[in-house]
Parts: structure tokens; sequence; C-alpha cells
């Protein structure tokens, strides 16, 4: 008796193209979810820009130095393959002592270097991609390759791009946009500025003894450190204090950092929780719920009331009382003024002593662990906000979380306290009204501004500048796919406000590009794009405005790869239904088999 037989296929039938362009931490979570997901219906392509998988800009070697700090600790990493520390631990003892590193120092707390954070990225993407043959998922790297342009087509997207100088062009049916960092270009007319100061090689080979910051950011912290160390020397002295010399022909090297605020980064502390999850505090049944009797909002003072409040009302108390009849707007004036008009190295000094505290004790400083954790959760609901409550968040709670969020190691801290003593490092207040001149050739950098105190016009000169105040919204001008914008694929993200604005307008623009809640752009016909997932930070910083690194990264890679699994498994579904019928018209002994993807 004669029979239909269909020779089973080694590899699925159908499988989606998938191009991810960039190859940071974001691209190596996302690798990392869609293994956990086994999703071997995806073919997936990397774009490196580099010669280099995992470590992105903010981990590679020659950008940020060998003696560059991280600012995250091993156990505040989210998984990927093994534990940093057990990676670090695991490392050749000749690689220990290369790194300087001491494995007796080596666990969950410890914090590594930039450049050996990224060595360990690189080695666990290089684990996935081996787990990934196991499973049967079809990679592809394509390092040194730089995506130029990302062209909508009919059946998903084209990928253009440079590889060996020739501009090549491949076509998916998905695009994941994770390119990370984007630096503006800096004006090569003045050599004197940097707009970065990444690498920080280029800070470093720069001649100069009076070197002017702006900002006082970590990235500030960062190239402080560098400098002193091109310099003079740290070393302690007979009571083992931490002591900063400089080179014995540098008696006026000095560095200045200006801040709008006169602020400088808090000290890292000992936490309850030390990495970041949403819902912490309050279930997604919670917001969800409450949305729901709210008329389709979440309120930011529900937030602030009900769940803040609640929660340092019983691990907090003595903290409570103090805010227990303050609103929200109170609540940040309140913790603004606790540090202005302070001299900002005495209250980093102070602030050391709390966090040697912390640590030793094991105790923590709830309510910023609180903020810190129900602002993350708040993050991936801003769009649930009412345009006010969307407003308060970037002008009053954000200005407050950017100056929370960047701790620095106490190593760091101690050594700017040293750097502070020896009469090389100062910060000058300058306001928010700031202009940049000069810095042509020989020609001195100049910063001129309004003192924030007397109003009077102050114009501070430098041998150099270096612009330290971090990565800035990247806008529909800047953003690095104009293909994508000009088709009205991309646009930029408004709020719509009620009532309108004085102006007459109806809209405010938040800052970067808008997207739905599974990442696609959303296009000038209101409807989001399917084929497309934009993860990079700075390009959806309007709506995801807090941006806590590592673990958004891993959230929003997530998010990216639990779509694409139900999408290419609703895709399947509909294809298998049609298979019956197809089977009908084959013929005994046909050429049953493999199935072509469409």
């Amino acid at each position: 008796m004669s029979k239909i037989e269909f020779i089973p296929s080694p590899a699925p039938a159908y499988t989606k193209s998938v191009a991810v362009i960039g190859c940071g931490p974001t691209a190596l979570y996302f690798l990392k979810h869609v293994l956990d997901n086994r999703s071997d219906r995806l073919n997936i392509t990397f774009f490196s820009a580099s010669d280099r998988l995992g470590s992105g800009v903010s981990y590679h070697h020659d950008r940020v130095g060998d003696q560059t700090l991280a600012n995250i600790a091993c156990e505040e990493i989210p998984n990927i393959v093994m534990a940093p520390n057990e990676w670090f631990i695991s490392r050749p003892k000749y690689w220990l002592e290369q790194n300087r590193m001491d494995s007796r120092r080596i666990g969950p707390g410890y914090i590594p270097t930039r450049h050996v954070l990224g060595e360990y990225f690189e080695a666990q993407f290089k684990m996935l991609l081996v787990n990934a043959a196991k499973l049967g998922i079809a990679v592809r790297c394509l390092r040194q390759s730089t995506v130029t342009d990302v062209v909508p087509a009919a059946n998903g997207v084209k990928v253009v791009f440079l590889k060996d100088g020739e501009a090549k062009t491949m076509e998916f049916e998905s695009a994941v946009i994770a390119t990370g960092h984007l630096w503006r270009g800096e004006d090569a007319s003045k050599p004197r500025f940097m707009a970065s100061p990444w690498p920080i090689s280029k800070v470093v080979r720069t001649e100069g003894r009076n070197i002017g910051l702006i900002g006082t950011s970590l990235s500030a912290m960062d190239a402080c450190l560098a400098l002193a160390r091109k310099n003079g020397v740290f070393a302690r002295d007979f009571d083992g204090r931490l002591k900063f010399l400089p080179n014995f022909d540098l008696h006026d090297f000095r560095i200045v950092m200006h801040s709008c605020k006169g602020l400088l980064p808090p000290i890292r502390v000992h936490s309850e929780y030390p990495r970041f999850e949403m819902y912490s505090y309050i279930s997604r049944a919670d917001i969800h719920g409450h949305i729901e009797q709210n008329n389709g909002h979440l309120s930011l003072d529900f937030l602030f009331e009900r769940v803040l409040k609640t929660v340092l009302k019983e691990k907090s108390p003595e903290v409570f009382d103090v805010i227990e009849k303050m609103d929200f707007e109170k609540f940040i004036g309140f913790l603004q003024k606790r540090h202005k008009a302070r001299d900002p190295f005495e209250l980093l000094r102070e602030e050391y002593a709390i966090s040697a505290a912390s640590i030793r004790d094991r105790g923590p400083i709830y309510w910023k662990e609180v903020l810190d954790d129900i602002a993350y959760t708040l993050n991936f609901h801003i769009r649930y906000l009412k345009p006010g409550d969307i407003i308060r968040v970037h002008n009053q709670l954000m200005p407050l979380l950017t100056y929370l969020i960047g701790v620095l190691p106490q190593q760091s801290c101690e050594q700017i306290l040293a750097l502070h003593e020896a009469d090389c490092l100062s910060v000058v207040n300058i306001g928010h009204n700031l202009t940049i001149s000069g810095g042509m050739d020989d020609e001195p950098a100049s910063l001129v501004f309004h003192h924030p105190q007397t109003g009077q016009k102050t114009t501070l000169s430098y041998d150099f500048i270096v612009d330290c105040r971090g990565q800035k919204s990247i806008d529909l001008a800047d953003f690095p796919f104009q293909t994508l914008v000009d088709t009205g694929v991309v646009t930029a993200a408004k709020i719509k406000l009620e009532p309108k604005a004085p102006d007459g307008g109806d809209e405010h623009v938040i800052g970067g590009v808008s997207v739905d809640e599974c990442f696609h752009p959303i296009s000038s016909t209101g409807m989001s794009i399917l084929s497309i997932f934009i993860l990079a930070a700075p390009i959806i910083s309007g709506i995801y405005p807090y941006q806590s690194g590592l673990p958004f990264c891993s959230e929003v890679a997530k998010v990216a790869a639990d779509t694409l699994h139900k999408q290419v498994a609703s895709e399947w579904k509909g294809r298998a239904a049609a298979l019956p019928a197809a089977r009908q018209s084959l013929s005994v002994g046909g050429m049953g088999g493999r199935r072509q993807s469409p």
C-alpha cells in the first residue's frame, strides 16, 4: 500500500532573517535572550563597525584606556553565560597580573576596569555563538562593516554598509538598531576643543597644564584621573592617606570642572538589591490596575505617595517622617537644597565617609535605592503618563536622577579628593548660559558665561577644553540612518499638550524618536513599523529617559527578542496551516521534502 512520506528537514523549514546593527552590550543581550527563547527560526546577522564583538564603545580598550574603572559591580551586571567575577577568577595568572587584578579581591562586589569588562563581554559573545550553533540557530557576524543606511523594502529592510571600502547591500525581514552611544563629530577647526573625552587617549595625548572640563559627570571623573596619571602619581603617605604628586616640572598643573549646579557624582553605597529589576516595589498588575482605575493613565503622584512613601515608611521610617507631608515637587526641591551652596569637595568627603560605613555595615541608603528602582520601573511606563506628568519627569525628576544614577567607585573618589587636596582640581559653577570661543590653532579655548550669582559676564581660558556632559539625546537631524527619516518611518517623539502651549501649539517635542512598547518606530502615519526595532538608548531617550546602563540594555533586548520570537511563531503557524492542502496535491512518491523559504 502506497503512502505519502515527507523527509524531515534538519533545519527549520521557515526562518526569519534579522539584521542586528551594532555589536555592543545590547546586541550581546539580544543574542542571549534569543537563545533563552530557543528561537531557532531566526537567522541573525550582526554588523560590527569594529573587529570586536560584545564590548561596544564604552568598554573597548582603544577608547577607554587600561585604568578607567567601570561604574558597575560584578553582581549588578545582568546574567549572560558566566558571572563576571567567576570569569575573571578563571583567567590565567599572567592575565590577571597584566591587568593589575588581585584574585583575592575579586568577588560579587568587585568593580573592574572598563576594558577588562569589555574582554568579559567579548568572551561571553563567543560562548553564546557556540551555544547558538548547538541549538541550531544560524548566526553570522560581519566585522569591520559600517552600516551607512537602512532603507525600507517590500519585505522588510535593506541594510547598506561599507566592507573593505566597498558599498554593499543586504536584504532582511527585520532589523534591530542597537547602535548604542553615538557621539557627534567634533569641530576639526578647533583642535583645542574636544566634543567628548572619548577615546580617552586623545585627551592624554593633548599637551596642556591648564585644562577645562565641561560637566562633572562620571566621564569628567574619568578624564580627570587619566590626566592625573599622565601628569603625576598617586601615592600613600606615612599614615596611609592617598596623595597626588604632580611631576616635578608641573607645579602649575590644574584641572577645572565647570558645572551648571556645582555638584559632583555621589559615591557607591551598599544596596539591598544590587541589580536593577522592574516591579521591585510595585507589581505589574498593580500598575495596570491603577491605570485602569485612572482613566487609562499612570499618575506620577500615585507612584510618589502610594509606592515611594509606603516603602520608606516600612524600610526607613526616619526618612518617611521627614518627607511624609511633602508632595512630589517639594520632595525634589528638598533633595536639591540639601546639596545646594555646599562646597562640592566638602560634600564629597562627607559622602565618602557615609559610603564607607554603608558598605562596611551592609547598610543600604533606602531612599536612594527605592527611588532608583521606582524610576527604573516608571521608565518603561512613561507612555501611560498624562502629558503634564511626562514634562514633570523630564524637567524635575530626571535632572535629580541623572545626578543619583552615576555613582563613583570609592577608589576613584579617593583619587579625586587627593587631586583636590593637591590644589590640582576645582569646580566652577557656571549656571546654564555657556558658550565656547577660541581654540583655533595655538589660541587658547575659552568658556564664556554669566556668573550665576552676580550675573557678570565671565571668560575663562584654558590650554584645551573637553566637553564631558555625556551622551546627548539623538534627534531626527542626527539619526544615523536618514532614509528612515526621509520616508517617514522614523518620527520625533512628541506629546499632545492639554491645554495648548502659550504659543498656540498642541505638541511638545520630548527628544529622541517615537517608538511603541515593543520598540518599533511609529511612522508619520501613526502606524508601528513591525520590521524594525530601535534599542539604542540615546535615540529613544524621550520616551525612555532613565538610561540605567547594562540593565536597560538587557531589558530592551529581551523585549525585542521576545517580540521576534512571537512574530516568527505566528508567521510559521500561518504557513503551516497551508500545508495540508499542499500535501493533497502531491502524488505518491512525489517531490516531498524540504520546503523552501519564501
